[in-house]
This record gives C-alpha cells, sequence and structure tokens, in this order.
C-alpha cells in the first residue's frame, strides 16, 4: 500500500529512530530519503556549505547501508537551496519532491508540543498543513516530555494498534476504509469524543445515536478480521484521544485533518485543530490521512 516513501530527514533523534524502523511500514518497496540543506543561511556548525553538503553526504549514505538491511531499495537524494537563485521552505522542497517522486506516503520525525511549532515555520507543521498524501510523524520517545516507558509502544509495529477518532464525516468514512486495506492491523480502536461544550439537552439520544453508529462501524471492522474496542468520551478531543491512545497502548493515531464540528470557526483556527493538537501532545506515532478515493 505504501511502496514508495518518502523520508525527509535532519538527523535528529525523531529521524533516527524512523532509519531504525521505517521497515515496519507496510508493503513498502522504496525509500526516497531526502536532506535539504539550506545554503541561503550560515551553516550552524561554523563550517563552508561544502565542507556541510560533504557532511550530509557521508551521513545520508551511513542512513542508507541501515534502511538498506530491511531489504528495501534507496533513492538517496540531497537537495540544496542556493543563495542567489532558490526561494520556498525546505517543507515546500519537500512536497515538490514528493510530486516529482509520486510517492505514496511521507514519513518525518517531530519534535515538540508548543504554540510555537506551530506558528514560526517549523518544517514538519508546514508538510503537515500542505501535504496531499498521507503524513506518519513519528516522535522520538525523549521529544519533549518523557512519558513512561510501559506507554510507549517502541518495539511493536506502528500499524499493529491504531486508534481511530471518528466523528462519523467522510472525512472519517475515508480514514475507516484506508485502514481496512492497510495490511498488519491487528487491533483498532474506535473513539468519539462528546464536546465538552456540548448542550445537554437531547444527550441521551445523541448518545443513543451515537452508540448506534459505533457499534455499525465496530461490526463492519469485526466482519473484516480486525479486533475491535469502541469508546465513547466526554471532554476536549485532543486531550481525550491521546489519553484514550495511552490507555490501550495504541501503537498509531489515525486521524483526518479534517471533519464535521471538529473546526470551530476563527478561534478554532487560532488555536489550532483537533488534529494539530493532537500532533503537538501525541507521545507515539500520528498518521494524518486526507480524502483517498473509494474503490
Amino acid at each position: 500500500m505504501y511502496q514508495k516513501v518518502l523520508f525527509p530527514t535532519d538527523f535528529s533523534l525523531p529521524s533516527q529512530r524512523i532509519t531504525e524502523c521505517i521497515g515496519q511500514i507496510p508493503g513498502i518497496r522504496e525509500v526516497v530519503l531526502l536532506h535539504v540543506v539550506d545554503a541561503r543561511s550560515p551553516s550552524k556548525t561554523g563550517t563552508g556549505s561544502g565542507e556541510e553538503i560533504e557532511h550530509v553526504k557521508d551521513l545520508m549514505t551511513q542512513n542508507e547501508k541501515i534502511i538498506e538491511n530491511f531489504g528495501l531499495a534507496v533513492q538517496t537524494n540531497v537537495d540544496v537551496m542556493e543563495k542567489t537563485v532558490d526561494t520556498g521552505t525546505i517543507g515546500s522542497r519537500i512536497l515538490k519532491t514528493a510530486d516529482k517522486e509520486n510517492v505514496s506516503m511521507i514519513i518525518m520525525g517531530a519534535r515538540g508540543k508548543s504554540l510555537h511549532d506551530l506558528f514560526l515555520g517549523s518544517v514538519s507543521t508546514y508538510v503537515l498543513h500542505h501535504a496531499s498524501v498521507p503524513l506518519l510523524l513519528v516522535k522520538s520517545p525523549h521529544a519533549g516530555v518523557m512519558p513512561s516507558s510501559e506507554n510507549i509502544p517502541n518495539n511493536r509495529p506502528f500499524f499493529s494498534r491504531i486508534l481511530i477518532p471518528t466523528d462519523f464525516s467522510a472525512h472519517s468514512a475515508d480514514i475507516i476504509r484506508f485502514v481496512k486495506a492497510t495490511q498488519g492491523v491487528d487491533t483498532v480502536i474506535l473513539l468519539h469524543v462528546v464536546h465538552a461544550e456540548t448542550n445537554d439537552s437531547g444527550h441521551t439520544e445523541y448518545i443513543n445515536n451515537v452508540t448506534m453508529k459505533l457499534g455499525a462501524i465496530r461490526d463492519e471492522l469485526t466482519q473484516s478480521g480486525f479486533t475491535v474496542r469502541d469508546y465513547i468520551r466526554a471532554g476536549y478531543p485532543p486531550d481525550e484521544i491521546n489519553l484514550l491512545a495511552e490507555e490501550e497502548h495504541a501503537t498509531l493515531i489515525a486521524i483526518s485533518p479534517r471533519g464535521e464540528g471538529w473546526l470551530r470557526g476563527l478561534k478554532e483556527l487560532l488555536i489550532g485543530s483537533t488534529t494539530y493538537a493532537v500532533v503537538r501532545r501525541a507521545d507515539r506515532p500520528v498518521l494524518v490521512v486526507r480524502s483517498v478515493k473509494k474503490t
């Protein structure tokens, strides 16, 4: 399903974790390994751009050998943004490579949990906003606040135990369909969060309706051979999603960047949608899937 994957690396700890477990991605056959050198800015190491590029090539070779050990084909690409001719950002160069190579997924390391990352142009945030293919964001367990070790599913395949938050929108249905077509998934954890602002009027009827819809999805997945657990929680969706992921030892959160009722006007746009808030807070991989074609 994800035969050709783009892996932009900055050789950080999150990127190194990806290098060591990229073979877990279902159906993967080829990795496009990319590093973008921004020669328009002075080198942080104090070396010249030529020396920096040679150092990057050495690191790319090391990463290439590790990935080839998984039996995967590797294509390496050092993209140098020149001082006088190039415009755009590192993120835009990543997306340009994704389009050129016609990849089926982008996998990236992600750092931090703060609004600083969201608004000041981190590379992963840019790609999260603009990618047209599924994006798998992987945080190092040492990044940000260190969670307890028993809650980090480091030694389990990314796609073995997936948490899917659903609001029953068409976008959520895309995620269900996407996961059904993914090899290696054993358990699916379904979650619907009743927003804390939901009016109590008609609450019982609403919960009954949600229970029925969750049951229908559960039955569909069970018939397809998955083990399914389903939950209804009340509260702030990003918090409840990440809390349940921890409780259920989910190996991955699969979420759409859009949905019904989770983007609540300008206020929600400014503080971050459910998807972006989940990504910032998560201590495990998050797969962001945009709409997919029905087959």
